[in-house]
């Protein structure tokens, strides 16, 4: 779709570059005669108006890539409020099994078991503290929606920012998209796995004048035939109940932004995903 649209952009404009050469020509080998004026300003006019005809087109067509912008935009920013969403549900339930749990240490009179539990909730707060010290809002709510649902799936999230995202403007919509389904895809990679072996990290940093996202899972080694075609829309290992879209999605925003996103996949490292990106 999008292609075919900037398809007609190029067209109307090569059309209108060739219009204005016909004419410039026109008027430099045939020089306007007395008696020929009336056929001249008509060939001049269906010039002019077929000027005016592809410039009307491509002010619509502008308007209307505009239009969609704003559309996707309020698309990414209704998926972060429904994971944000999550994020409370997430955290609510969490909250009620603090309390329970707490209750029930008291009630027993289990004291060292009660301070034990008292310190790995500090050190969770603390490390989702950590994570909403993340300079950008949208980045920000995200990986705290993330970590909360990794809390729930008993994934273990790492998660490492070490660049500023705090100038990254509108495009912060965008890098919130690919994140997310990076780490979902991620998430979905490492369920069937061991509790133990259910690790998940997110890597953000600088690279030269390009921005590094990292995301990579522990998990089975992926055939090189597979990894083809891992971006393909509609593409996926994971059965019923999953789209297809996500990695697809993923790659069709690292281009939007003039990026790239690489697979690499071993027996040591599990699989990571590798999306750079400029100008950010």
């Amino acid at each position: 779709m999008k292609k075919s649209k900037c398809s007609v952009v190029l067209l109307a404009f090569f059309q209108l570059v060739l219009l204005v050469a016909i004419v410039a020509l026109y008027l430099l080998q045939r020089p306007v005669q007395p008696a020929q004026t009336s056929k001249h300003l008509l060939i001049l006019s269906s010039f002019a108006g077929s000027i005016v005809l592809n410039v009307f087109i491509v002010a619509r067509m502008v308007k209307i890539y505009e239009k969609e912008a704003l559309l996707s935009a309020r698309e990414a920013m209704a998926q972060s409020f429904v994971g944000l969403a999550g994020s409370i549900k997430f955290q609510n339930q969490d909250f009620n099994l603090y309390i329970e749990e707490i209750s029930s240490l008291i009630h027993q009179e289990r004291w060292e078991d009660l301070s034990s539990y008292l310190e790995n909730i500090c050190a969770k707060i603390t490390f989702l503290n950590n994570v909403l010290k993340v300079d950008n809002a949208i980045i920000g709510a995200l990986l705290k929606a993330k970590v909360s649902e990794a809390d729930v799936k008993h994934i273990r999230l790492d998660i490492d920012i070490s660049a500023s995202l705090a100038g990254l403007g509108p495009k912060a919509v965008d890098l919130a998209r690919i994140i997310g389904n990076l780490v979902d895809n991620a998430f979905d990679a490492v369920l069937p796995l061991e509790e133990s072996e259910r690790i998940v990290s997110v890597k953000i940093h600088r690279s030269g004048p390009l921005l590094e996202v990292e995301v990579s899972n522990r998990g089975p080694v992926i055939e090189p035939g597979t990894m083809e075609k891992f971006f393909e829309p509609g593409y996926t290992t994971k059965g019923e109940g999953h789209s297809g879209l996500g990695l697809h999605i993923v790659k069709t925003l690292a281009e939007k932004l003039m990026g790239t996103v690489r697979v690499f996949t071993d027996e040591t490292n599990g699989t990571r995903f590798v999306v750079m990106l400029p100008g950010m």
